[in-house]
């Protein structure tokens, strides 16, 4: 918090916290000093110097620092801060975020490679500076109160300030049950309460806010790396081995949440090539989720292929022992918000298996979809620029045919906006749906998704409007999307919930940048799709789990249809013998809800699905925040609040 004179008390900023435990709570430090309060709460096992460190906060001289944050490339980074002349006081994190600061000021966060939300208070300049990481696994929320500060890692911190408003911004929860992407951002559930994005900081003074601004960009238009096929294979062997290394916590077991597909084996083949090249002093295991024969997510023989050829053991979790629903009246009190992860127990389990290895530090494959393949609008590229012999090659190639896809995935992205208004004119008014945008649940309001423009406004969360190719644009939308930065910092939630940080190598900015550069065919072409990333790990993984398959493997949704089909239906009518909340507020329609839970085991459709999940979600919180309405902190004598650096870190 930060304001003219501290007025909140030291049991507000405690129940603030309170509000965060899951985020740390065995350590706890409150600093204040004139104009700023921050406060930190830390579980024992992150004091270990490789995650967040033994100091909650810093301070040097007149800044100040509270973060959340694992940082690597820790060498890298000291090398540039010496030929700056810049010291570090302490090797924690917010040491070397601080010293970062000193040496290139709001500019810091470019040169600070990791997984971070950070607050930094200048007392000389009376100015708060706050970022997060380029993937947004670590959250950051604000509200601005009346010409002061609120900062804190999650929504729920923030509202139990004494100050904050609680009052609802309606149309985000109509976004939150059609799963729109600005759901996700920079709006939350509160009207006072918004989002730090991913990638961006943003700095306060003199009672006003300025930015936030993004610094960094995808490099969807730098120049294309010249390397050879196989030169490039080697290169992002290395790549992705460094950082592999960096995130490995050394002297323990590290986990590695290992599905059969190549993104997460990739991980695994590169961990444990290079302990074993580089004598490195860690172990990794997997852990991994099994599933019955005939079940879509089954790819229990890959797994087991890759553990045998580096003579380890994979830790098995059964899918039968994941309950997808269950005692969700419970889940959906103690969230800060409507929205409720579709798979958050299946990622709770996974976080668990590592506990129960004694891994404090598990990696996953996240970032590998969004590097190493592309959806087929990469054609469209190729037949705007003439290429129309290889469009008809790769078109053959795909298992759909016919002209409505051909026209969704090659022609529409080409459409000037006069063609696509004619084209909407041609059919009645009904627009060309984007194949980024999210189709709108039958059973929402129509009154209510027309006043308050959902549709519109979704759009405005597509890709952006950057000079890039199309295959282009959906690479800076995966890095730049907030509902992909939520996802992830929820996962990274429920790990820490069950004792483990979660860290994604194939998301390292070296990665990424590295990536970006190579040509569309490696992504995608014929029948295959990440070339690249299944040569890089050529002798690394068997060569049966490198092959092409012939049909997709690890679907999950085949364990959530089985739960939407058996179990959701009664939910949904225990829940609908009092009236919905969600009616009363004019969002929804009841009986077109439930037609649509009747309706699903014959459709299948997964945007139904998901729908009638957060429906059900979005109802149970507004239930559960309508029972505790009641309870309220003490508001302070005076209006000035400082500043809840609530990283709760």
């Amino acid at each position: 918090m930060f304001g003219d004179a501290p007025s909140v008390t030291d049991a507000q900023i405690r129940a603030m916290l309170g509000r965060m435990s899951a985020r740390g709570g065995d350590r706890l430090q409150i600093w204040r000093g004139g104009d700023a309060v921050l406060a930190v709460a830390r579980h024992e096992w992150e004091l270990d110097p490789t995650f967040s460190g033994p100091v909650l906060v810093v301070e040097d001289g007149a800044v100040v620092v509270a973060a959340d944050a694992s940082v690597y490339y820790r060498e890298d980074l000291r090398r540039a801060l010496r030929e700056r002349g810049v010291s570090p006081a302490g090797d924690s994190p917010a040491h070397l975020i601080l010293a970062a600061y000193r040496a290139w000021g709001d500019d810091c966060v470019s040169h600070i490679e990791g997984d971070f939300a950070f607050i930094l208070w200048d007392r000389a300049r009376r100015r708060v500076l706050c970022a997060r990481d380029l993937g947004g696994k670590r959250p950051l929320h604000y509200a601005e109160l009346g010409g002061e500060l609120v900062v804190a890692s999650t929504i729920g911190g923030v509202v139990a300030h004494p100050r904050c408003p609680d009052d609802l911004n309606l149309p985000i929860l109509g976004a939150t049950i059609a799963g729109l992407h600005f759901s996700a951002g920079p709006e939350t559930c509160y009207t006072a309460v918004r989002v730090l994005p991913n990638a961006h900081r943003m700095s306060w003074s003199d009672g006003r806010l300025h930015g936030p601004v993004r610094y960094w960009e995808v490099p969807v238009n730098a120049e294309p790396s010249r390397l050879s096929h196989e030169d490039a294979a080697v290169h992002l062997r290395e790549l992705l081995a460094t950082a592999v290394r960096e995130r490995l916590q050394p002297g323990a077991v590290n986990a590695v949440w290992m599905s059969g597909g190549w993104d997460s084996t990739a991980v695994f083949g590169a961990a444990c090539h290079v302990i074993r090249r580089d004598g490195l002093d860690a172990a990794v295991r997997p852990v991994s989720i099994s599933y019955p024969e005939g079940d879509p997510g089954r790819e229990d023989e890959w797994i087991q292929a890759i553990a045998d050829r580096w003579g380890g053991a994979v830790h098995w979790i059964d899918i039968a022992d994941i309950p997808f629903l269950e005692r969700e009246e419970e889940r959906a009190a103690a969230r800060d918000e409507p929205y409720a992860h579709l798979y958050e127990r299946w990622n709770g389990a996974l976080a668990a298996g590592a506990r129960a290895l004694g891994a404090r530090v598990a990696m996953d494959g996240n970032g590998g979809d969004q590097l190493f393949q592309n959806s087929d609008v990469f054609l469209a590229d190729l037949f705007r620029a003439g290429r129309w012999w290889t469009v008809a090659r790769e078109w053959r190639a795909r298992p759909r045919g016919g002209f409505r896809p051909f026209f969704k995935w090659v022609i529409q992205p080409n459409l000037p906006e006069p063609a696509l208004r004619l084209a909407a004119w041609l059919r009645g008014g009904r627009r060309l749906k984007h194949y980024l945008e999210r189709p709108i649940p039958s059973w929402l309001n129509p009154e209510f998704v027309a006043r308050h423009e959902l549709e519109a406004r979704d759009r405005e969360f597509l890709t952006r409007e950057i000079p890039a190719t199309h295959a282009g644009r959906e690479i800076d939308w995966h890095f730049t999307s907030l509902f992909v930065s939520r996802a992830f910092a929820l996962i990274t939630g429920f790990a820490l919930r069950e004792g483990v940080e979660v860290r994604s190598p194939l998301s390292d900015r070296r990665v990424i940048e590295f990536a970006v550069s190579r040509p569309w065919w490696e992504r995608s072409s014929g029948k295959e799709t990440k070339r690249l990333l299944r040569r890089a790990m050529h002798g690394l993984l068997p060569e049966e789990v490198l092959a092409p398959r012939p049909y997709r493997t690890g679907i999950t949704g085949g364990y959530s249809h089985r739960w939407m089909v058996e179990v959701f239906p009664g939910l949904l009518e225990r829940t609908m013998r009092e009236p919905l909340v969600l009616e009363e507020l004019g969002i929804v329609r009841a009986e077109e809800l439930r037609r649509a839970c009747a309706e699903y085991p014959r459709r299948r459709d997964a945007a139904t699905r998901v729908g009638l999940y957060y429906t059900l979600q979005t109802e149970l919180w507004l239930r559960a925040r309508r029972g505790n309405a009641s309870g309220s902190l003490e508001k302070p004598t005076n209006a000035t609040v400082v500043a809840a650096a609530t990283v709760a870190i």
